[in-house]
């Protein structure tokens, strides 16, 4: 959150497990006028990825929004898991949404 207050700097708004709906987002930034909608997910089992779509897809439509980010942290540790190959980024489009998911 500080990382991202410092980024923000004054110019916009950060609200975390904000109420959405019947759920609550884990990060909404406002900047200049821009809303972006952030889900974070641990990768702890292998249906993260496609819970995380589902989730975030709900919350973008309660929004009236069509794009969002899913952040997903791989929890194995980096001797296992190098970041070389950890580090993803893919642009999808799920139930008519673009999805920008982050793999870490």
């Amino acid at each position: 959150m500080a990382f991202l207050q410092r980024v923000i700097n004054g110019g916009g708004r950060i609200n975390r497990e904000m109420a959405v709906g019947t759920g609550r987002t884990d990060l909404l930034i406002e900047f200049n006028g821009d809303k972006f909608v952030l889900e974070l997910k641990l990768k702890r089992m292998p249906s993260a990825r496609q819970k995380g779509l589902d989730q975030i897809s709900r919350y973008l439509d309660t929004l009236g929004m069509t794009k969002g980010y899913l952040i997903l942290f791989e929890i194995k540790p980096s001797s296992i898991i190098p970041w070389e190959t950890r580090v993803k980024w893919e642009d999808i489009s799920h139930q008519n949404k673009n999805i920008t998911i982050v793999e870490m």
